[in-house]
């Protein structure tokens, strides 16, 4: 069941705000603010435990089969396991690794994509590191969210042939999407 942020309080000039509307209020907007579990800001972050095998030079959202935190359920782990669907709307500071397993060919990528759609100013690419190294690259955005809009990182690596994620546990795929304001 979808949140919504809570509403500071008002009155009409001439009518007063009583102190059970007015506890109530900042009770609501302290717990929404700094509050824990559901009840604080909307904030989630998933990671790869488990390799993921890219294919070479295809856009592909990275699956996230483990949460740090999820306060509001958006994000499932047995079903459509790259996404993590909205449900208080606001606007929101996105963070995408993108994690490959080692290979020295071709470039590595990442970006970041609401309801399938990349956001302008996502795309991050660079080159290949090492032949024993794996290696991620990460990327930033902030996006305006409705209710049920899903966000998801994508990898693209052109390395000539498939390539695994890395789901090492310093250097893995993941996805951070939090709440900054309504």
């Amino acid at each position: 069941m979808p949140r919504t942020v809570p509403a500071v309080a008002t009155e009409s000039p001439g009518y007063y705000i009583t102190a059970a509307l007015w506890m109530a209020q900042v009770a609501a907007i302290a717990n929404f603010s700094i509050g824990s579990g559901a009840n604080g800001v909307p904030r989630f972050r998933g990671y790869q435990t488990s390799v993921q095998a890219l294919s070479d030079n295809t856009w592909t959202p990275l699956n996230l089969d483990t949460e740090t935190l999820d306060s509001d359920n958006g994000h499932s782990t047995s079903t459509n396991t790259s996404r993590y669907v909205v449900q208080v709307a606001g606007t929101y500071s996105i963070v995408g690794h993108a994690a490959f397993a080692a290979n020295a060919t071709g470039n590595r990528a990442a970006r970041i994509n609401v309801n399938g759609t990349a956001i302008p100013g996502s795309f991050v690419k660079t080159l290949a590191a090492t032949a024993s190294h794996s290696s991620a690259i990460a990327t930033h955005a902030q996006a305006v969210l409705a209710v049920g809009d899903y966000v998801e990182v994508l990898g693209l690596h052109t390395a000539g042939a498939a390539l695994n994620t890395s789901a090492a546990t310093d250097v893995a795929s993941a996805l951070g999407v939090f709440w900054i304001a309504g």
